[in-house]
């Protein structure tokens, strides 16, 4: 269920463009062949999905002829996750290079080339996309997502994106800054695709930030979907476990 909700929100992203609260792709600054920055986190996911079928004819177990069938699956997986900032746009997005190595597989998975911004926009290809892990992971790597947000009074910032297609709206809070460089940050999210099929995602997301050093050294999501097809539960979490800024004393 989370598969196929995810591929339709790339689809719509990737045929309507982008709203008036996303910014456009900017030019990016003079590649270069070597990586500005090199990050890489362990992952892993767990999802618990529920899906049903409709059927026709005699069910044997009910001798009814038509109904309601279900069937339960659990998914998932771990590994690392490579990041290598490659520039910086005029703007302040960063075009960063992603993949995955999962646990067993014999080799990593395709790199994708995406642009992420600090309101937690990500722009990648739509087809192939990259992982739900990578998508998560993508959202929180862009510059100032902390000092550059809209907190209020009450250390609170939303963010809505509303268009023909699905409505997002992102809550934000940040529950613990006494440690002042590592920040703690609540969000709760949910997006409705308007699809006809009354689909519908939320997340409670926490994150560890490094304000020194802009991006989170932890990421722990719990997924909920939900749809005329069935629901599911997914559960992300994230680890960094190297930073090529922090080995050469970089701040």
């Amino acid at each position: 269920m989370r598969v196929s909700l995810r591929v339709l929100l790339v689809a719509f992203l990737a045929f309507s463009g982008l709203t008036a609260q996303t910014p456009a792709p900017s030019q990016p600054s003079q590649p270069s062949a070597k990586p500005l920055r090199h990050l890489e986190y362990t992952f892993s996911d767990h999802e618990e999905g529920v899906n049903e079928y409709h059927y026709n004819g005699i069910n044997m177990a009910t001798g009814t002829g038509a109904g309601v069938g279900g069937g339960a699956a659990n998914l998932g997986g771990a590994g690392t996750m490579f990041v290598d900032v490659m520039s910086v746009a005029q703007d302040g997005a960063l075009t960063v290079r992603i993949s995955e190595q999962v646990e067993r597989e014999p080799r990593p998975g395709q790199v994708y080339t995406c642009t992420v911004y600090g309101n937690t926009t990500v722009l990648c290809p739509s087809v192939p996309s990259p992982s739900d892990a990578q998508w998560i992971l993508l959202s929180y790597l862009g510059r100032q997502f902390v000092d550059a947000a809209p907190w209020d009074a009450n250390n609170h910032w939303q963010r809505k994106v509303t268009n023909s297609q699905y409505s997002l709206v992102e809550d934000f809070t940040l529950t613990d800054a006494s440690n002042g460089k590592r920040l703690m940050i609540r969000e709760h999210k949910k997006m409705d695709l308007h699809n006809g099929g009354f689909d519908t995602q939320a997340e409670d997301v926490n994150i560890v930030y490094d304000r020194s050093m802009e991006v989170p050294t932890s990421i722990h999501d719990e997924a909920q979907d939900a749809g005329t097809e069935g629901s599911s539960h997914a559960t992300f979490d994230f680890q960094l476990i190297q930073d090529s800024f922090a080995k050469a004393g970089s701040t």
